[in-house]
């Protein structure tokens, strides 16, 4: 290892190793050489630059702290290759694994290859325990796998980016930006999953793919955080701009053929935004329920989405069965839903959907219109529905809610996912502006909206123009081109 000075500075000679005691170092790791002796070594500032090569190492970043002017980075050059080929979990861990740290950043790593066939659960990328101000941008993340055969109730699973927050401090300020994760095989475990005792985190432009359970999960009341009571569960993130594809269940031997996995999904979180994201060929698009009785997924606001060609359904809401939990105060709004049919359909209610919202969305499905929407479940009260549009493939509409507009949408192009508006659309100036949201109580909230409301509809469309010109227009897509507020 070559420890390079990041500053002109009076340095010492240590070991035959060149150290700046005074300013932050980069540590240089070559093939061959140990990860895990530099990251020991590494202090606030420093960063442990790995050069292109293959290593078959787990690396531990356990009670490091860098500050907020000089994280301790673990960077590696294009080439990298973190290999699991080899080793073994020790019960949940990763490749990369994360404790008790602050102000920590990991990025531009190839993982790959750490593989369990039983309780033990590889992970690609872990965080666990407490920490803030942790960073994981720029990584790929595939071929984590737990082979086990074995179908459900047993306890067996893999992920490729997890994040659990374990006790009271918990994991606070999260960014998990740019990263790739595919082709995990997870059985009862999910590919990108923020679980337990984690407040403020902002999920952005990852792309989640291929894999065999559920794209990007939310998750809260799984015990986690033992005695945190209701922190024991995903708070206050903006999830925008990513991509959830082709993540199904259906050949996972842990649900014996089913297809439930969702593209995104949230099972206890709460004020959390979606915004901007893609959910296409996954078994479910996006999932807002709870699966412990008593308990909610609440104070949900998703906005500007693209969800098409879902193998099951666009939306679902609700608790499975009477005996689960609640989705509450659930804003759905200027989405975009193209022909996801299954079992559902374009937007479900399964159980106990309660004092939710939905305008300005289009739903397009390939039944008739009056398929697109599905009634499972009892229990769902005081939800109101706006303006939205529906079509499918005739015009019967007489059962759906709320004010209807049924006609063609004109999207562009459907079939290969384009869903923005055709300037014959007749989506076109015909929404309503909702009331911005004003109750939200965060750091993070404040930081994005000063203000202190939270626009109800969003501040952009899905492609980044404003949101809103003249007359707000149905789906994620405002026709126009006016450029939307950086």
């Amino acid at each position: 290892m070559n420890y390079v000075k990041a500053f002109t500075a009076a340095a010492s000679v240590l070991a035959g190793l060149l150290v700046s005691p005074a300013h932050a170092v980069t540590i240089t790791v070559s093939p061959g050489q140990s990860i895990q002796t530099a990251v020991n070594t590494a202090n606030a500032g420093d960063t442990v630059r790995v050069l292109a090569g293959t290593y078959a190492q787990k690396v531990l970043i356990s009670a490091k702290s860098g500050s907020a002017t000089a994280f301790i980075t673990l960077k590696a050059d294009t080439g990298v290759i973190l290999s699991g080929s080899g080793l073994t979990p020790a019960g949940r861990e990763g490749l990369i694994t994360i404790k008790n740290s602050n102000y920590v950043r990991v990025e531009g790593f190839d993982v790959t290859g750490l593989t369990s066939s039983g309780s033990n659960t590889p992970v690609g990328i872990l965080i666990e325990g407490n920490g803030s101000n942790l960073q994981i941008v720029n990584n790929k993340i595939h071929g984590i796998k737990n082979t086990s055969t074995c179908k459900d109730p047993c306890a067996v699973g893999a992920h490729g980016l997890a994040v659990f927050g374990k006790n009271a401090t918990g994991v606070t300020d999260l960014l998990v930006q740019g990263n790739e994760v595919y082709q995990n095989v997870l059985q009862a475990s999910e590919a990108l999953v923020i679980n337990g005792n984690v407040d403020r985190f902002e999920i952005l432009n990852n792309n989640v793919h291929d894999n065999n359970n559920i794209g990007f999960d939310f998750i809260g009341y799984e015990g986690e955080c033992s005695g945190c009571g209701e922190n024991d569960r995903v708070r206050n993130g903006l999830v925008r701009g990513n991509r959830a594809v082709n993540n199904s269940s259906a050949s996972n031997p842990w649900y014996g053929g089913e297809g439930s996995a969702g593209g995104f999904y949230v099972d206890g979180g709460r004020n959390i935004i979606f915004d901007r994201n893609i959910s296409t060929g996954n078994d479910i698009g996006f999932e807002f329920a709870s699966e412990h009785s008593g308990k909610a997924t609440e104070d949900i606001l998703m906005i500007n989405n693209f969800v098409y060609a879902n193998k099951e359904a666009g939306l679902s809401l609700g608790g499975y069965s009477s005996s689960a939990g609640q989705a509450r105060r659930i804003n759905v709004h200027n989405n975009s839903f193209y022909k996801n049919q299954g079992w559902g359909t374009e937007v479900v209610l399964q159980y106990k959907v309660i004092d939710s919202r939905f305008s300005n969305n289009i739903f397009s499905g390939k039944g008739t219109v009056a398929e697109n929407y599905l009634v499972e479940g009892s229990g769902n009260t005081n939800n109101v529905w706006g303006i939205n549009l529906w079509w499918g493939a005739n015009s019967s509409a007489n059962s759906l809610p709320g004010t209807r507009v049924v006609a063609d949408p004109r999207y562009t192009a459907p079939a290969s996912g384009n869903l923005n508006l055709l300037n014959t659309s007749p989506a076109i100036n015909v929404g309503a502006t909702g009331v911005a949201l004003s109750n939200w109580s965060s750091p993070l909230w404040t930081r994005y909206f000063p203000s202190g409301s939270i626009p109800l509809n969003g501040t952009q469309d899905m492609n980044g123009q404003a949101r809103i010109e003249g007359i707000i227009d149905l789906g994620a897509d405002e026709y126009g081109s006016a450029a939307g507020p950086q």
